[in-house]
């Protein structure tokens, strides 16, 4: 691997100054709601190395699960090995077509997998290469007191751990142009609603962070502001146990389409309930982000748009003409997969009740907020046996006009729900059987 050379970015977001919304209004309005004309043949930027740095191998497969109560600050890193590969790691080989390909545990945008991670113990400042499994010691110093006194909302306790999910912003551009920044925000969020899941589950008490000022973070970091901004924040108290549940090992797009078979409306809701838990991060959402769902083929439910209720969990007709197909562009695989799946579930969300209090940075912290959701959307799926697939590829007038009055709510992004055609895309796992769900 390579480092990626720092190239100038049209149209950057957030921009250098802070203009209380009206440059994040303008991105919008230009390239953050319109399905670029992609180029399929434009590769994505080589994944983060630093070249000269010294390289600490973690055990892999990793042991599940670790052992707790380690003293030893490396032993303690090493411990997290479960974490990291969970986390980014390549957990499967799957076969598409006559390619063979890296799986992760969670899906990006294109398969461009803009977001790096950084973690911060008393072992030091680490960067974690998935690909070898292995860490980059960026510094022996213990680092975490100055990382932690950048946040706007600080940890009442000390962390044990300090997770730092960037994003390279070049990664994705040469394909899908200044859109790729939305994509790029939307992948952060995945990959932090993935650790929030993992460290919840070791019970280590994780809070998401988004406020902050990136710039002196990564000035902590080394990064240079032109290529590579920090998104996101996990802090975490010391973890029990990583042993991954059923679903967590089991969650993976669904490549191969859909079964066009109904699913049952109590399935459905089990889903929702999931992905609408409460979100450990340090701000809420002004008006949160609401689900909607279009039903196709879901026993129980009438076919159109409908409401979550946020109080009830019930879900309360808006629109009694809308299908999955029709959220997405004639003739393009979006189409195709909608009209596939048994429902679509839209994750939605309010611009401009943010940008008072959080200016510019709203736009991502909002996308940031609805890739959490997406990710445990896709968990909830996978623990129901249904396949998922989250995408970005929809036409957002046309989801927009089925979500009833709201004057300023608009789609964030699309996870198509249903049954996986066959038995999916060839898949080899490359970690152990799982314990007990």
């Amino acid at each position: 691997m390579r480092t990626t050379p720092a190239v100038p970015v049209p149209d950057a977001y957030p921009p250098p100054v802070e203009t209380g919304g009206a440059a994040a209004r303008r991105y919008h309005a230009r390239h953050g709601s319109v399905l670029p004309a992609i180029d399929p043949a434009a590769g994505s930027a080589a994944p983060k190395h630093h070249p000269g740095t010294p390289v600490l191998p973690l055990p892999f497969p990793p042991a599940f699960p670790a052992a707790p109560g380690d003293e030893e600050p490396t032993a303690a890193v090493e411990g997290l090995g479960g974490l990291l590969a969970l986390l980014n790691g390549v957990t499967r080989v799957d076969w598409t077509g006559a390619a063979v390909a890296a799986g992760r545990p969670v899906p990006s945008g294109g398969g461009s997998y803009p977001g790096e991670v950084y973690l911060a113990t008393a072992a030091g400042l680490c960067h974690y290469l998935p690909s070898a499994h292995a860490l980059e010691l960026l510094s022996p110093a213990d680092l975490r007191a100055d990382l932690v006194r950048t946040l706007d909302r600080p940890p009442l306790d000390h962390p044990e751990s300090i997770l730092l999910i960037t994003s390279r912003l070049d990664a994705n551009l040469a394909r899908y142009g200044p859109f790729g920044h939305r994509l790029q925000a939307l992948d952060t969020g995945v990959l932090t609603g993935q650790a929030l899941s993992l460290l919840e589950s070791a019970g280590a008490a994780p809070v998401a962070h988004a406020l902050f000022p990136d710039e002196e973070l990564g000035r902590l970091l080394g990064l240079d502001p032109a290529a590579e901004r920090v998104h996101a924040v996990v802090t975490a108290q010391t973890p029990g146990a990583f042993t991954p549940s059923a679903p967590l090992l089991r969650r993976r797009t669904a490549r191969s389409g859909f079964e066009p078979v109904p699913m049952a409306l109590p399935v459905l809701l089990s889903v929702l309930e999931g992905a609408a838990a409460p979100i450990p991060m340090d701000h809420a959402a002004p008006v949160d982000c609401a689900l909607y769902v279009v039903a196709h083929r879901v026993t129980g439910l009438e076919p159109g748009c409908h409401r979550r209720d946020g109080r009830t969990g019930q879900l309360i007709p808006v629109t009694g003409d809308a299908t999955p197909r029709g959220l997405f562009p004639p003739n393009g695989p979006g189409e195709l997969a909608g009209f596939e799946a048994a429902c679509a579930v839209l994750v939605t969300g309010d611009y401009e009740s943010g940008y008072p209090g959080h200016g510019d940075r709203w736009y991502r912290r909002l996308n940031l907020r609805a890739g959490v959701i997406g990710q445990r959307i896709g968990l909830a799926a996978a623990a129901a046996g249904l396949g998922a697939g989250l995408r970005c590829d929809v036409d957002t007038p046309a989801a927009d006009a089925v979500l009833g009055t709201h004057p300023h709510r608009t789609t964030l992004l699309a996870v198509l729900l249903g049954q996986e055609r066959g038995s999916g895309t060839p898949s080899f796992p490359l970690l152990g059987a799982p314990g007990p769900p």
